[in-house]
């Protein structure tokens, strides 16, 4: 049985495990091995202990998904961060276990992280995925999201990366 429920602090360890290993799966081959290698499950367990732990920030929300009772998946949203964002969420994260990839787990989670963008007046949303992540952008075009044509050069575990930006009408 899958659930998606709000995040709390009792969940960062988890959140920090499936984090590591869904890049460690989806960027191999896209990132060079070294920076691969380097994803670190305690540094992701403090981060999200940090994050889950601190105020709450408005129009912002985790969630994650369970299967069985195990936390299998996580996803963020709240305000865009970008320079053109205005009125217009985002979807900060959404990461699964390799293991519960294509079985409609990330589908649960997606449709509630977009039900809560949704019922925070968001009208529209964007997400931010790596250039070449096609499994990544096949998951979105699948869920009705479409590259808007932007893109961005950014830093990400010491490499230079280009992302693509996707846009949905909530």
């Amino acid at each position: 049985m899958v659930t998606v429920r709000l995040a709390s602090a009792a969940d960062a360890d988890a959140i920090g495990r499936v984090q590591v290993e869904s890049w460690r799966a989806a960027y191999a081959g896209l990132l060079p091995d070294e920076a691969v290698a380097g994803f670190d499950v305690a540094s992701r367990r403090q981060l999200w202990r940090e994050w889950l732990s601190g105020p709450p920030r408005p129009r912002s929300a985790t969630f994650v998904v369970e299967d069985a009772g195990e936390v299998v998946g996580f996803a963020g949203i709240g305000p865009s961060r970008d320079p053109d964002g205005g009125e217009q969420a985002e979807l900060y994260t959404i990461y699964l276990l390799p293991s519960c990839w294509g079985r409609g787990v990330g589908r649960a989670l997606m449709l509630r992280a977009e039900e809560a963008m949704r019922s925070s007046g968001f009208r529209t949303a964007v997400l931010w995925v790596l250039d070449g992540n096609e499994r990544g952008e096949r998951f979105y075009r699948a869920a009705g999201w479409e590259r808007d044509g932007q893109t961005k050069v950014d830093q990400f575990q010491g490499e230079t990366i280009t992302e693509v930006r996707y846009r949905k009408r909530l």
